[in-house]
């Protein structure tokens, strides 16, 4: 398969674990209720995971769920890196779109659908976010995440602010040409990936979409997170194509 052929009406879920234990169960859950929501409308979804550096609790969490099928896809990996495990799932993806999901979060049962629907509408080059982000866990919040259509959005904003949440679908061909780089927290200096991501994606051309009626329920935990984790080495995004747009 090349870098830019997809399996039509098929999405492939990129799902990256760590050490999720029974928290990855929660998850899978959510995920087959997506599946189920999809192939009710005509499309395929196939799981395509990676176990980074993982646990056996975790992957027994995940390799007994109910809800694997043949067809998914379990890839254990010693990568060490988010960036890094998500080009890998997507190098072995076979759909047309990839979704990029984390192994501890919740997702509306509409999402996947709701996010081909918007880039069949909006273009190739979309790239589809939920609309409404909740936090939950050690820190309880919502709020809403900007479409790059809005009037209200401002492009040089990006240099403070990420507007954009990692949970995101795309055709294929977008993370064929932006493929994540690497951010090893603590080893570069660099961090916030989907950050980053978001920017280079613009400057190639791609525009954000946030998709009504749809929403990620986004795990803040007391350790092990990787947010806490860029926080505590004071990591900076990388520099981008996009802020020589401004």
């Amino acid at each position: 398969m090349s870098p830019e052929a997809g399996v039509p009406d098929m999405i492939s879920a990129v799902v990256t674990f760590h050490r999720e234990r029974q928290m990855a169960v929660a998850t899978l859950h959510a995920i087959e209720r997506m599946r189920r929501f999809a192939e009710a409308r005509g499309l395929q979804v196939e799981l395509v995971m990676t176990l980074d550096g993982g646990d056996p609790e975790t992957e027994a969490a995940i390799t007994t769920h109910p809800a694997l099928r043949a067809s998914d896809t379990l890839h254990h990996v010693t990568l060490s890196d988010l960036s890094l495990c998500r080009n890998h799932a997507i190098e072995h993806a076979r759909g047309e779109f990839i979704a990029i999901l984390d192994g501890d979060d919740l997702f509306s049962a509409n999402w996947l659908v709701a996010a081909v629907d918007c880039i069949r509408t909006r273009g190739r080059s979309s790239i589809a976010h939920p609309r409404l982000m909740i936090a939950f866990g050690t820190w309880n919040a919502y709020w809403e995440q900007l479409d790059q259509d809005d009037p209200h959005f401002l492009p040089e904003t990006l240099v403070s602010l990420n507007h954009w949440n990692a949970c995101s679908v795309a055709r294929r061909e977008v993370f064929a040409r932006c493929p994540y780089v690497v951010a090893r927290v603590g080893e570069s200096g660099f961090g916030f990936e989907d950050w980053h991501w978001n920017c280079e994606t613009i400057a190639a051309g791609c525009v954000h979409h946030a998709v009504e009626h749809t929403f990620r329920l986004e795990r803040r935990k007391a350790e092990g997170s990787l947010n806490l984790a860029h926080q505590s080495h004071a990591a900076i995004v990388r520099p981008s194509a996009f802020f020589d747009t401004l």
